[in-house]
């Protein structure tokens, strides 16, 4: 395994290459991400996006019209409507959690192809602070992974423990 040190802005290790069977390759997208991801629709509701997120312990979610990604939706994107759900009377708690999708989330997302760097996935993560970023296909439009810190935590890990 080889690691690059980041040292011109933090000191943060960043996984590069990757030794195989004696070559030495470049760590793509492709190699991490997690492939098909769930989504959500423009149309769907809050309350399909929270059950989504709690009963898969994950925190975002690609959304799409068909395969088209148009957006997506983080748990960070719906914390301040979840707020107002346990604050509201009853019918106010009924109205925020049949908001749509498409009211919450973020348009256009910044996304990844598999073929990708692997190096610059980590670091729009670290530069843009997100959580995952959505993979897309060659013609940049249909969702085919996604790739979050927590997939570049276990391919760390799993280099770790190679040695």
């Amino acid at each position: 395994m080889i690691m690059k040190v980041n040292t011109e802005e933090r000191w943060l290790p960043i996984v590069e290459t990757k030794a195989r069977a004696g070559k030495t390759v470049v760590l793509k997208v492709a190699d991490v991400m997690t492939e098909n991801p769930l989504t959500v629709e423009p149309s769907d509701t809050l309350e399909q996006v929270e059950e989504l997120l709690e009963e898969h312990r994950i925190r975002q979610l690609p959304v799409v019209e068909g395969t088209v990604l148009v957006g997506i939706i983080t748990d960070r994107d719906i914390r301040p409507f979840l707020r107002d759900r346990y604050l509201g009377s009853p019918e106010e708690q009924e109205r925020v959690m049949k908001t749509t999708v498409a009211a919450v989330m973020s348009p256009k997302p910044i996304t990844l192809s598999p073929n990708d760097d692997l190096k610059e996935a980590i670091e729009l993560l670290i530069e843009e602070k997100m959580g995952g970023i959505p993979v897309v296909d060659q013609d940049g439009e249909a969702v085919v992974g996604i790739v979050t810190y927590v997939d570049v935590l276990r391919c760390f890990l799993e280099l770790l423990q190679e040695e």
